[in-house]
């Protein structure tokens, strides 16, 4: 009883790791720029400046 268990939860493991790969090798590293795409430009927001008053 205990090997059929344990013969399903190493089959189901492997087949876990397999569809991991797979999706790995679909992958494609980050420095590959074959397509070209404008990067965004991007500018830091100023913060406001906040006014304190003073109540009385």
């Amino acid at each position: 009883m205990c090997d059929e268990w344990w013969y399903q939860r190493r089959a189901e493991e492997r087949e876990a790791s397999r569809r991991l790969w797979e999706e790995f090798e679909r992958t494609r590293p980050l420095s590959d720029r074959d397509v070209s795409e404008e990067e965004p430009e991007v500018t830091p927001e100023k913060p406001e400046p906040t006014r304190l008053t003073a109540k009385s």
